[in-house]
């Protein structure tokens, strides 16, 4: 069982980023607790594309597929900003019937190594608290909270 992360073609990234704005609109929408005229599909459309102004040759933004043999487990999309020693993990996505395996930590300890190999010092990441299963991963792999978000529902 070897995994293997292969850079995305444009066309791959095209199927990706459609894919990546119907799940992040469902996201935003169970765990974004604000009142919007816009509905959560145009919303995360925007943030995506704003955060991609030019597809996958935007710069410092390294998207993956993720390969376990030949077949297609997931995506990984990182921000690597060497000026600052520091990389942003944006989404590490393993479909539904890989996850549980030890995939993501894989993928995690692989993403790892290539950001060390690149003279990384930082690697940051969001989890949504509502997300329980990669808040456990992220914390097996030895990452620490560095801030909280709250919400408190008014009347």
């Amino acid at each position: 069982m070897d995994i293997v992360l292969k850079k995305m073609s444009e066309k791959e990234f095209t199927i990706y980023l459609e894919d990546k704005v119907e799940r992040y609109s469902k996201v935003q929408s169970e765990n974004v607790h604000e009142v919007s005229s816009e509905d959560p599909l145009s919303i995360a459309r925007k943030q995506l594309y704003n955060l991609l102004p030019q597809g996958i040759a935007t710069s410092n933004h390294h998207l993956y597929n993720i390969y376990e043999d030949d077949s297609l487990i997931g995506f990984v999309w990182i921000k690597v900003e060497k000026e600052k020693k520091s990389a942003f993990l944006y989404e590490i996505f393993i479909f539904e019937e890989y996850r549980g395996k030890g995939f993501g930590t894989r993928v995690m300890k692989n993403v790892e190594e290539w950001l060390e190999r690149e003279g990384i010092y930082y690697f940051k990441l969001h989890v949504f608290g509502s997300n329980e299963g990669a808040r456990k991963l992220y914390e097996e792999l030895g990452f620490e909270i560095a801030g909280i978000n709250m919400l408190k529902t008014i009347n």
